[in-house]
């Protein structure tokens, strides 16, 4: 299984070439599943056809859906709500369940969401020879690429804070009680954190690993394309994720911007796009355009 993902500012034109890529590797025998995790989709616009969160066959071996960030909002409230309960049995001496509505307006909500689909996708196709995600615009991109790392450190803080009151804890208990030895307890808070833990590390190492994970860096021929394409470039060296290619949309044969890209990018190759004549939109249009990239060598 390969995982892509079609990254760029806003309107440099993800949605279509994760389309097109997605309907050149399906038309080579690849099994790929096309992901738009962007709260503002358009794949259904590029196909021309009705999509939702459920998976829908376009053509042989090419399956496409929307994701519904809103639900898995809900669903990450709700997931959360019920380990609050769980852990917290004697919450209702404090009244704690009053507080669990404010949990909706906590920071960082929608990126945890994203990240929610994202690995579902991930879970519910490893079959795929291919998952390619059509990802929203650069601030809640790079937010949720870096989640698993963020969310890492503050874990494992967590799990040294939560082992010294669990030791303070046993000190008093034999203190109390007379006894010498350490009473081992299972606490559900430490192995929910350690679990969480275990979830995130995996998945850090899923999107670090080049064998299996790629970026596709989508920008437009002008100085503010390339700026914001900059940011992401050295955001995503800083979490050591494999930028594979450059795709350099809409070229209408500015050559020195382009040799540029091989200086301001080093290490990553550059594909370029020709603008083209006709919307590119519907089945047959994608199916009748070449992709700058042959799907035999990725």
């Amino acid at each position: 299984m390969r995982i892509l993902f079609f990254v760029g500012k806003g309107g440099v034109g993800k949605s279509t070439n994760s389309a097109l890529f997605a309907v050149k590797l399906a038309e080579s025998g690849r099994r790929v599943m096309l992901n738009s995790i962007d709260p503002a989709h358009n794949l259904h616009d590029i196909f021309k056809v009705s999509l939702g969160p459920k998976p829908k066959e376009l053509i042989p071996n090419l399956s496409v859906q929307e994701t519904d960030l809103e639900s898995w909002v809900k669903k990450y409230l709700k997931n959360t709500e019920k380990e609050f309960k769980s852990v917290y049995r004697y919450q209702e001496a404090f009244n704690l369940h009053k507080y669990f509505k404010t949990l909706k307006y906590s920071p960082g909500l929608e990126e945890y969401a994203v990240l929610l689909a994202l690995t579902d996708t991930i879970e519910k196709n490893e079959h795929k020879d291919f998952i390619i995600f059509d990802t929203p615009p650069t601030a809640l991109t790079l937010k949720f690429l870096a989640l698993p790392d963020v969310s890492l450190l503050w874990l494992n803080e967590l799990i040294k804070f939560r082992q010294m009151i669990l030791d303070k804890k046993e000190i008093i208990t034999r203190i109390k009680s007379g006894r010498k030895g350490r009473t081992v307890e299972s606490d559900p808070i430490l192995a929910r954190i350690e679990a969480l833990t275990g979830n995130y590390q995996r998945l850090a190492v899923l999107l670090k690993d080049p064998e299996i994970t790629s970026v596709f860096i989508i920008l437009n021929p002008y100085e503010l394309s390339l700026a914001e394409s900059k940011i992401i470039w050295g955001e995503l060296k800083g979490l050591k994720m494999s930028i594979t290619y450059l795709i350099l949309n809409k070229f209408q044969g500015e050559k020195d911007f382009a040799l540029g890209l091989g200086k301001e990018f080093p290490g990553t190759g550059v594909l370029k796009f020709a603008k083209q004549k006709v919307e590119i939109t519907g089945i047959e249009t994608l199916e009748s355009l070449k992709f700058p990239l042959d799907p035999a060598e990725i």
